[in-house]
Order: C-alpha cells, then structure tokens, then sequence
C-alpha cells in the first residue's frame, strides 16, 4: 500500500534539515513519528514503548488519512518524485538528495517554516503558486491548513486542492499565507463583538473588503460569517475571485440550510462610494491598498462610529507628517514609522502584524470606537468558529 506512512523508527530516510539537527545536537537515535532524538538507544527505546509515541503513531495515521483524502494528487505527486529519484536519481524538487521524497504531514505546523518556501529577496516568491512547490513543502502547506483552521474549518485544505486542479495559477503562495493569516486576526476582531463579556455592544452586521482584488479575503469572512453581509469592493472585477467563490460554493459546508456565500455580494466601485451606507454596526477592511485609499477606509469608519481594519502597502508621509522629512532610514524602518504614525491619527486601537517572510508589509492596524475595552480580541465567537 502506497499510501501507508514512511516508518518512523529509522532515522536513514529522515528529512535533510532533520538531519542537520541530528548532526547539530549530537543525537543518535530520532523518532520522527514524535519529532524527538536520543543520545542513547535505551532511552529512545523506552520512548518508543510508551503510550505518548503511541498516541502520536495513531495521530500519525490519521493526518495520512486526512492528507491522503484531502488532497490526493498532492499525495500521487509524491509517488511520481519517489519513482524518478528510484529509476534516475534526479527528483522534480530540483533537490539531488532522495531522502527529500519523504512527506511530513505529521508535524505540528511551526511559523518558522516560512522560511523554507522559496523566496525573492526576504519574502516568499510572489509569483510561487502551489503548483510550483515541491511535494514536501506542499505537505506542508496542507498542515499548515490542518492547524490553522481544522478545527473549524476542516474542508478548506480540500477547497484549495480543488482549485489546485483547475486553476492553479490563483493560488500564489505568498497571498494565500497573507489573507489567511490576516483573515484570523480580522475574524477575531469582528467576532469579538458578540462577546457577552463587553457591555453595549454593537454587532456588526455588514462587512466591507475595500479594494479586494482577488477577493479571498471577503469570501473567507463570508465564510466564517454567514448570518452577516459582505460585500466586495475594487475597481474591476477578477476572474480569481469567481475561482475562489466557485470552490467554496461547490465543497464549503452549509450553515443552517443556508448556501455558502449566500450573503457575499461584489460591487465594481470605488471605494469611496459606500460612505452613505457605513453605519455603526458596519466594519470595513482593505490589505495591502495604497496611500489615500487606507486613510478612507479609516475616515469613513470614524465618521460613522464603525470598525475597521488596515493592511496598509504603502503610505505617503505627506499625508500625515505636515512636512516631516523621514530621512537615512530603510524603506522597512519607514514603513513602521509611518504605520505608527497612521496608527496614531486615526486613534487605532490594535496594531498587529503576520510575518515578515510572508510580506515586508506585515502590520495590521485597527480601529473601532467600542474596540478599546476588549483590544486583545481574545474571542473566537461568532459564525461558524
């Protein structure tokens, strides 16, 4: 069977950077099931007979299963690699050691992976798409799915395994992990407003993606949010918003009879001309737009009371600084100056960040006036998480 998990009580077939930490730490014995080396046999014997290495063996066999049905030609990818290194001992991972055939599916994700996914500079590649990973990375990414949003959202790694198949060049590495990371910090804020801990408070009931572009964003939050209206907002409308909704609308779960992204609606607008409908109980979001486009997000939502959340990409100095020259700092020290003074003038009340390999412009700031009690925005509730 094909599909049966390497073994794991061997440590010839381990994962290079494994090895490197084998090399490092003077281990020589590794339970790869457990993640965990040894000195001695005695003590990695005793590990093996103990019922925390037999617990991780059966989560071990149900993360195979999971990966195996979740994404299954990610899985036959992996084969293919095996027989090429196995008849000419070359891989398509365009690495030249055969030990790298080994999929880890089983360890827990850590943020420091990120670092492992090929980058252009000091970030992920932009133009990397999942296609393009090597089938261990790819496992990887699935994990990271799996721990991220498993438990509420178990379908996602298949939603994006079915667009994988059909339209791959819209899964871009780079902005998958962005939108996802910002997606849990954002969700969490909006989410926090049905908490039973805050007194008056102000349910949001409508939430805006301003200058979405691909619109991944809104559909996640429609997704999680589906007793509250979405609405999308750019300029033009993408053929990969329609990809990402499709796949969503195709293998999303139902909520109460409901279909998936039944309350998620796209306007081709500018941005500016939703300030008639933003009301106290709306909430407004915009990642990684440009300059003036930030501070009317901030604007229209101070004026109306409402939330609001920015990712910005770039701000101009002029617009804040009164004449202020920033002078003989990088361009990432002056985007952290420049979000703080952003953070400042529109009286923010969280500033969080994702990354740095995912994005140099990884800072989140958000604002809201019933915000300033519950800043932490602790809560999962709300939706379907």
């Amino acid at each position: 069977n094909n599909n049966v998990p390497p073994s794991s009580s061997s440590s010839s077939h381990l994962p290079q950077y494994v090895k490197n930490n084998l090399d490092k730490y003077g281990y020589e014995y590794y339970c790869n099931v457990c993640a965990i080396g040894f000195t001695k046999e005695k003590n990695y014997q005793q590990h093996i007979a103990g019922r925390k290495h037999a617990q991780m063996e059966a989560d071990e066999a149900i993360s195979w299963h999971d990966f195996i049905t979740d994404c299954p030609t990610w899985v036959t990818m992996m084969m293919m690699t095996d027989q090429d290194c196995d008849t000419d001992n070359t891989t398509t991972t365009k690495n030249d050691d055969k030990d790298t055939v080994l999929l880890d599916v089983c360890t827990k994700w850590r943020e420091s992976e990120l670092s492992l996914f090929p980058h252009d500079h000091s970030c992920i590649d932009t133009s990397l798409t999942i296609s393009d990973l090597s089938p261990q990375l790819r496992a990887r990414f699935w994990r990271y799915l799996r721990d991220s949003f498993g438990m509420h959202y178990p379908e996602l790694p298949k939603i994006i395994h079915y667009i994988s198949l059909r339209d791959s060049q819209y899964l871009r590495v780079k902005e998958l992990f962005e939108t996802c990371e910002a997606f849990q910090i954002i969700g969490t804020i909006i989410a926090s407003t049905t908490s039973d801990d805050v007194d008056d408070n102000v349910e949001v009931d409508c939430i805006y993606d301003l200058a979405c572009g691909h619109g991944l964003l809104g559909i996640l939050l429609a997704y999680r949010f589906p007793t509250k209206k979405v609405v999308c907002v750019d300029l033009e409308e993408r053929k990969s918003y329609h990809v990402f909704k499709s796949a969503f609308v195709t293998l999303g779960e139902s909520y109460q009879n409901r279909t998936p992204l039944s309350n998620l609606e796209y306007r081709v607008d500018d941005l500016r001309n939703i300030q008639e409908e933003v009301v106290e109980s709306s909430f407004l979001v915009s990642i990684h737009a440009c300059n003036e486009a930030n501070k009317y997000v901030a604007d229209m939502s101070r004026k109306a009371n409402a939330g609001w959340a920015v990712m910005p990409c770039c701000i101009r100095s002029g617009l804040y600084l009164r004449g202020a020259s920033i002078l003989d700092l990088s361009s990432e020290d002056r985007y952290k100056v420049l979000c703080g003074v952003f953070a400042e003038a529109n009286d923010a009340r969280l500033v969080r960040k994702i990354s740095r390999d995912i994005t140099a412009r990884p800072i989140i700031i958000a604002g809201w006036g019933m915000l300033s009690d519950r800043s932490s925005c602790a809560g999962e509730e709300g939706g379907r998480g």
